[in-house]
C-alpha cells in the first residue's frame, strides 16, 4: 500500500539522509519520484525520528550499536576505545536515552559505561531500528527525556515451498585489522511455528590515528541467539534467548581495560489481534537481562609492578509491559502498564595482583555500588485524534512510581579503611541511604500535526518528561566519586516545532526545540575539589536539526546538520559534554547494479565548555569518505570504501572519565581505513 502521509514520508526522508540510504534506494527500488514508498520499508515514526535498516551500510564494519547509530542524523557519540561508543541525542546521554530491544531493557554493569546497552544489543537481529529524538511517546517507558532507540523485530517470512531463509554478512577493515561475520537463519516448522538462529563474531586490533599513533582499541566480541516463535491468525509469540561475550576490550581513554563483559537476555514477547468493539489488540512482554563485567588496570597492560586495581561489577534487570490498542474511528489509543527493576553491585579491590585476582576480602577497598536497586512502575495512555483531514492531535500522559534503595549502604568494606557507602554520603551531603527513596513522577505530551498541502506538513509539540537518577548519580560510593541519595528527578519541559516538505525529486525537513530543565542532575566536578558529586540545577537545552536530499537520473545528494546549545543556568556556565555543530554532505551516482559516492563529515569548533569536566576546547575538522557497491546478483551485494581518505588526525569533543581517574581524555578517531563487505540473503 503506498504511503502519502507527509509525516511518515518525512521519517523516511531522514532515513534517506543516513548512511544506508543509497543501499535502500538500490535494493528496495525506493524512489522519490513519485512520492510513494513501500510500507514495509518504513516503521511508524514521529516527525523527529529516523528509521535504519541494519543492512546496506556504506561504512566500515561497525564495532557495535553505538558505532552504527553515530552515523544517524542528530546522533553523536563519545569514544574511549574501539568498542562501546556511547550515543548522545539533543545533548543528552546515558539513561536520558532509552534503548529498547524488542521490548527488553538492559542496563550495563560498568560505572564508566564501558558496556552501554548499545554495545550489547543485537543490532544484526533487528529488522529495523527507530531512533527518536526528544520525548516522542509515553509508551517508551520511564525517562527517555533525550530520545529513544527502539530495535524492532518481525516474524520471519518464507517464500513458497521454501522452509528456510536467512542472511549473512562478512566484512574486513584495514586500519584495525577488523574481521566481522554475522548471520541469521530462520526455519519454518509448520503451522505458524518457526525457529530463528543468529550469530555474530568480531575481532579488532588497535587502530592508528592519522599521525600513525597506535590507539588502544582492540576487542573481541561474540554473540548468539535462538528464538522459538509462533505467528498465525492474528496471534504471535516469541521466546528469545541471547548471549553476548565481549573480551579483551582495550580503552585508550581510561586508566583501566575490560577483560570481559558477559550479557544474557531472556525475553518473551507477543500479542493478539482482537475484534472486540474498540479493542483491537493486546500485546506485551516479559524480560530478564543480566550483565557480568570486570575492569582492571593490569591483566591487559603488562604491568611492571605486582600491585593493581580491579572492579568486578554486575547488573540485573527484569520487567515487562502490557498494552491494549483501541480504535474509535478518528481516535487511535494505547493504554498500558510497564515495570522495570534494576539491581547493580560494584566492588573495588586494590593490592597485590594475586590477592585481588582471588578477590581476597582483605583487599576490598570499595563498595562502589552497594547493592543498589531502582524499581519503576508506570501507567500510561496515549491517543492520536484526527481533528479533520489535515490535522492530527496526539495526546499522552504517564505516571511512574519509583523506589530506590541500597542494601549494603551501611556495610563497611572488608579491607582498606573499612568505610561504608553511608560514610561517603554523609561527608558530601550530610545524609545516608539507610531508608528507600520514593518518587511519584508525572509526564505527558501534546503534539499537533497540520498538512499545509499534500507535500508539506507543520508540526509542534509540548511535553513534560521526568527521569529518575541512575545508580551513579544516586549511590556511587568512592572517595573521589560520590552519588547523592537525595537527588531529585530531572523534569524536562520541551517544545519542538518544524516543517517537512517532500516534492517530486527533493525533500527537506527542519526542526527546532527548546528544553527548560528543572532539577537537572549535574555531574559536578568543581564544587568539591578532587571529588565528583551530584546536585540539582536549572538548565536549558536548545537546538536545530536540518536534513534534506535531492534525487534525479541516478544522482542522490543528501545532507544534514545538527546544533545543540546547553547552559547551566544556576551557575551561569556551559553544560559539559555538549557536541558542537556537526553534520555531513554526501553524493552518489548509480545505474543498475552499481553505485559510487563520497561523503564529507564535518564538525565545527566547540568553544562552549565547562572547564571542570571538558578536556578543553575542540577544533573543528572535516573528513572525506568514498564508497561503492555492486550487486553480484539479486541476493548478494559487495560493498567497499575508504574512510578518512586523507588520513586526518582528529578527535571528537565528547569524552568519558574513568572510575579511578575522573580526568577526561579525548581519544583520536581512526586514520585512513579501507574496508570491504559482502551481504547476502537466501
Amino acid at each position: 500500500m503506498p504511503i502519502h502521509n507527509p509525516l511518515r514520508l518525512g521519517a523516511y526522508a531522514l532515513l534517506m539522509s543516513s548512511v544506508p540510504a543509497f543501499a535502500l534506494a538500490q535494493e528496495a527500488d525506493i524512489e522519490l519520484l513519485p512520492i510513494d514508498v513501500a510500507e514495509e520499508n518504513v516503521a511508524a515514526a514521529t516527525p523527529s525520528s529516523s528509521v535504519i535498516l541494519p543492512e546496506g551500510q556504506y561504512s566500515a564494519p561497525v564495532a557495535d550499536g553505538g558505532d552504527l547509530l553515530s552515523n544517524v542524523p542528530g546522533v553523536s557519540a563519545s569514544r574511549m576505545g574501539g568498542h562501546a561508543l556511547d550515543i548522545i541525542i539533543r545533548g543528552q546521554q546515558g539513561n536520558q536515552i532509552s534503548v529498547i530491544d524488542a521490548g527488553s531493557i538492559t542496563y550495563g554493569a560498568c560505572p564508566n559505561r564501558m558496556d552501554p546497552p548499545t554495545a550489547t544489543t543485537g543490532i544484526t537481529r533487528a529488522d529495523r531500528i527507530v531512533v527518536e529524538r526528544g520525548y516522542a511517546s509515553v509508551t517508551n517507558g520511564p525517562g527517555a527525556t533525550g530520545g529513544a532507540v527502539i530495535l524492532e523485530r518481525d516474524a520471519p517470512e518464507f517464500e513458497d515451498d521454501n522452509r528456510w531463509s536467512g542472511n549473512f554478512t562478512l566484512g574486513a577493515a584495514s586500519n584495525s585489522r577488523t574481521l566481522d561475520g554475522s548471520g541469521n537463519l530462520s526455519f519454518d516448522m509448520g503451522g505458524g511455528f518457526y525457529m530463528e538462529l543468529s550469530a555474530d563474531a568480531k575481532t579488532a586490533g588497535n587502530y592508528s590515528d592519522g599521525d600513525g599513533n597506535e590507539i588502544r582499541s582492540a576487542y573481541d566480541q561474540m554473540s548468539g541467539g535462538i528464538t522459538f516463535g509462533y505467528d498465525n491468525n492474528g496471534f504471535d509469540m516469541a521466546l528469545d534467548i541471547e548471549r553476548d561475550e565481549a573480551t579483551g576490550i582495550l580503552f585508550a581513554g581510561a586508566g583501566m581495560d575490560s577483560p570481559y563483559s558477559y550479557t544474557d537476555v531472556y525475553r518473551l514477547r507477543g500479542g493478539i489481534d482482537l475484534d472486540k468493539g474498540a479493542l483491537t489488540r493486546i500485546e506485551g512482554n516479559l524480560f530478564l537481562t543480566s550483565v557480568d563485567h570486570l575492569m582492571d588496570n593490569y591483566s591487559l597492560r603488562n604491568p611492571t609492578a605486582m600491585m593493581g586495581m580491579s572492579a568486578p561489577t554486575s547488573s540485573e534487570t527484569w520487567g515487562g509491559q502490557l498494552e491494549a490498542h483501541l480504535d474509535f474511528g478518528n481516535v487511535r489509543a494505547k493504554v498500558g502498564i510497564d515495570h522495570q527493576s534494576n539491581n547493580r553491585m560494584a566492588e573495588g579491590y586494590m593490592g597485590p595482583i594475586a590477592q585481588i585476582e582471588a578477590q581476597n576480602p582483605a583487599f576490598q577497598v570499595a563498595l562502589s555500588w552497594p547493592d543498589v536497586t531502582i524499581a519503576q512502575t508506570g501507567l500510561y495512555g496515549e491517543a492520536e485524534v484526527d481533528l479533520n483531514d489535515r490535522t492530527m492531535l496526539k495526546l499522552g500522559a504517564r505516571y511512574d512510581y519509583v523506589k530506590a534503595d541500597a542494601a549494603l549502604a551501611a556495610v563497611p568494606t572488608t579491607g582498606g579503611m573499612g568505610m561504608t557507602a553511608n560514610d561517603f554520603y554523609t561527608m558530601q551531603y550530610g545524609t545516608t541511604f539507610d531508608s528507600p527513596r520514593e518518587e511519584h513522577n508525572f509526564g505527558g505530551l501534546v503534539r499537533l500535526e497540520y498538512e499545509l498541502s499534500q507535500s508539506s506538513t507543520l508540526f509542534a509539540g509540548l511535553s513534560r518528561s521526568v527521569r529518575t537518577a541512575d545508580t551513579n548519580e544516586r549511590a556511587m560510593a568512592r572517595s573521589n566519586w560520590v552519588g547523592n541519595p537525595d537527588i531529585n528527578p530531572e523534569k524536562h519541559n520541551q517544545l519542538d516545532f518544524g516543517i517537512e516538505t517532500a516534492r517530486d525529486d527533493w525533500w527537506f525537513t527542519a526542526s527546532a526545540y527548546v528544553d527548560d530543565v528543572d532539577d537537572y542532575i549535574l555531574r559536578d566536578a568543581f564544587t568539591a575539589p578532587g571529588v565528583t558529586t551530584y546536585r540539582n540545577v536549572s538548565a536549558f537545552l536548545a537546538g536545530v536539526e536540518l536534513a534534506g536530499a535531492w534525487e534525479r537520473n541516478g544522482w542522490i545528494i543528501a545532507g544534514d546538520a545538527t546544533y545543540t546549545y546547553g547552559q547551566n543556568k544556576t551557575d551561569d556556565r556551559a553544560l559539559a559534554q555538549i557536541p558542537p555543530l556537526f553534520g555531513k554532505v554526501e553524493a552518489s551516482y548509480g545505474q543498475d547494479a552499481w553505485r559510487v559516492g563520497g561523503r564529507v563529515n564535518w564538525v565545527a569548533t566547540q568553544n562552549r565548555i565547562d572547564p571542570a569536566r571538558d578536556p578543553g576546547k575542540t577544533d573543528g575538522w572535516a573528513t572525506l569518505d568514498v564508497f561503492g557497491s555492486y550487486d553480484l546478483n539479486d541476493k548478494a551485494t559487495l560493498f567497499a570504501g575508504v574512510n578518512n581518505i586523507t588520513d586526518k588526525t582528529y578527535a571528537n569533543h565528547l569524552a568519558r572519565s574513568n572510575v579511578f581517574d575522573p580526568v577526561l581524555t579525548q581519544v583520536n578517531e581512526p586514520g585512513r581505513t579501507v574496508y570491504v563487505k559482502l551481504e547476502a540473503r537466501f
